[in-house]
């Protein structure tokens, strides 16, 4: 059979995920020879990329047979029938060889001295996975001299401009039509490598390639994690002097490690707590390619980490948890206390969380543990948007006489905040709810700095679209919809001054032989905002703190007693960010559980076997 004569072929990726090893060869059965071909290892097919922080340049593996992370594609499939490549995956054979584990022990150094006194702890914290469906398809294909791909995509820019380095093709000939199904940012890396192999096999072929990855060949991205290590430095008086950190992430970073090293130094440097905090970020070498678009993960990690360590160190020292950490808030931080203190005067945290401090007798007929968590965050925009020109980022609306098309920057990952938008449009433009979409677009009129296309904050997108359905709106009136589509577009403004302050309390019952859990009191407390269309912000602080509980859990069965409340201590601006929401709500909840199981609560989402264990142990030693 010629593939020749095709109008298009289907490709399909054949996954090794026996890390650390080598693949000597593999084999197709010989059934599929004249009808399954591949690109693999074997082609050598190396592409460029430049660090995003000082342009230094990265040259990586389309494909690589020293396998160093789960979920490693080595070859890719193709041919004319879907069937017979699924058929053909299941019969390739690996001969495999074994080599030396990659993995990285803890290199601190852990000498105690007449100073200080060490307190060592490991946590690790996976990704949130949230799948809309069980595969994913790219399509790629050339015409003329465009090359255009139908990808579910975010960074549009920087895919680019990838793409443009490495096969010698104009940006302004690389069309990408981004497939609207809300995904996450967690698949990127795979769609990402799906494209780039599309390409590969329709520059080989001359034909359109559709690559197809099922939900088996999501390893590579669902497994990924960060370890720490930590080594903290008390003094004689039980003082938190300084904090020594060994991070792991368990992916190849490579041309984006700088990136995500400074945003990590941010995080640190602009946390509430006087305290210093040397980090050590390691990642798995590696040359394959694996871009990591994760920097939420990185945010929800820092955090957590932060609010379970200080817990920890208080239960460890039979020290009350916010008392302990209340000792190390900065001089500076003025706002902090002005939201504990609301919180504290609303549900007692501090009382309740010295009864349980003082009550933590464990008892084998105990049937329930108490907890109290607490966390505060400061969201400020010179963190992630400090020295970086996005005056040049646009969204656009493009009014038809049966839809509207909105083109943002990047995705949104807060579903609801979808929702509304999507029904506040269509409600304004006579539109059904379906009708209205929402596309990630290359929305950078000229040359940018990479960085910022990986800085992501679905509330400047919520503030742009709401401001421009109105402009909209003033436009129809005027022109009386005559002529489609109605176009408008705007600069996207991040307000350098916006800062996002919030505190979340909870309090939590674990039932030990069901482990049922129940949340009551869980409030959110914000430094400004207006009560107007509170409804709809409700609701939506309600399902963010629903999946912050399933991050955390996985699937469990719990309870929220009285709902979620929100309530902001000035009047002002309401900036709604999901991000620093979730990640407040998982920080609360992680601190919740170590001061009622009186343990590190060291793995998210948690090990609920581990835990048990653990409490049985606790029970017996008392």
């Amino acid at each position: 059979m010629k593939l020749e004569n095709m109008d298009e072929v289907w490709a399909l990726p054949v996954c090794c995920n026996i890390k650390n090893s080598i693949i000597e060869d593999f084999k197709v059965s010989d059934e599929y020879k004249n009808q399954v071909f591949n690109i693999s290892y074997k082609d050598n097919i190396i592409l460029k990329f430049i660090d995003i922080i000082d342009s230094h340049e990265f040259n990586l593996k389309l494909f690589d047979n020293h396998i160093d992370f789960e979920g490693q594609v080595p070859l890719v499939l193709y041919s004319d029938n879907l069937d017979t490549l699924l058929e053909a995956e299941s019969n390739v054979i690996f001969e495999l060889r074994p080599i030396e584990q990659n993995d990285i022990c803890c290199s601190l150094n852990l000498q105690e001295s007449d100073e200080f006194k060490i307190y060592t702890s490991h946590y690790e914290f996976s990704d949130h996975l949230n799948y809309c469906s069980d595969f994913i398809l790219v399509k790629v294909f050339f015409s003329d001299d465009n090359l255009i791909i139908d990808a579910d995509l975010d960074n549009i820019a920087l895919v680019k401009q990838i793409i443009s380095d490495n096969f010698c093709i104009s940006k302004d000939k690389i069309i990408i039509n981004s497939i609207n199904n809300n995904c996450i940012n967690i698949l990127f890396p795979i769609v990402f490598n799906a494209v780039v192999q599309g390409i590969v096999i329709s520059k080989k072929l001359g034909l359109k390639v559709n690559v197809i990855y099922y939900k088996r060949h999501f390893l590579i991205a669902e497994s990924l994690n960060l370890k720490f290590s930590v080594v903290n430095y008390l003094s004689i008086e039980n003082r938190l002097n300084k904090i020594m950190l060994e991070l792991k992430i368990n992916r190849p970073l490579n041309f984006l490690y700088k990136f995500y090293f400074n945003y990590l130094n941010k995080i640190f440097s602009n946390l509430f707590f006087d305290v210093l905090v040397h980090i050590n970020l390691i990642s798995i070498n590696s040359n394959s390619i694996f871009f990591c678009d994760n920097y939420f993960l990185f945010g929800i990690s820092a955090y957590s980490f932060i609010y379970s360590n200080f817990y920890n160190l208080a239960v460890s020292l039979s020290l009350e948890p916010l008392n302990y950490l209340l000792g190390y808030v900065k001089s500076e931080y003025n706002i902090f206390f002005k939201l504990f203190k609301e919180m504290d005067l609303k549900n007692s945290i501090m009382r309740k969380s010295s009864s349980i401090s003082l009550n933590n007798e464990y008892n084998v007929l105990d049937v329930k543990r108490k907890g109290v968590g607490f966390a505060f965050l400061n969201l400020d925009s010179n963190i992630d948007f400090a020295l970086l020109d996005i005056g040049n980022l646009t969204i656009s609306m493009n009014l038809y006489k049966d839809k509207l098309d909105v083109f943002i920057p990047y995705k949104i990952i807060d579903i609801n905040l979808v929702n509304y938008l999507k029904n506040v449009l269509a409600k304004a433009f006579n539109l059904s709810y379906n009708c209205v979409n929402f596309l990630v677009a290359d929305s950078f009129k000229d040359d940018i700095e990479f960085s910022c296309s990986l800085l992501k904050e679905s509330y400047f997108i919520e503030s742009a679209v709401l401001t421009m359905k109105e402009e909209l709106s003033v436009v129809i009136d005027d022109e009386g919809r005559k002529e489609y589509p109605i176009i408008v577009s705007r600069n996207f403004v991040v307000d350098i001054d916006a800062k996002f302050y919030v505190a979340c309390s909870l309090e939590v019952d674990v039932i030990i032989h069901s482990f049922h859990i129940i949340f009551s009191n869980v409030n959110f407390f914000i430094e400004n905002g207006k009560f107007d269309k509170l409804r709809v912000n409700s609701k939506r602080v309600f399902s963010i703190f629903g999946l912050a509980v399933d991050y955390v859990f996985g699937n469990i069965t719990y309870d929220v007693i009285d709902s979620v409340g929100l309530e902001f201590i000035e009047d002002g601006e309401f900036i709604f960010s999901f991000r620093v929401l979730f990640i407040a709500s998982v920080s609360a909840i992680r601190s919740s559980l170590i001061q009622a199981f009186d343990f590190d609560i060291c793995k998210t989402p948690i090990d609920l076997k581990s835990i048990l264990d653990d409490w049985s142990v606790r029970i017996d030693t008392n």
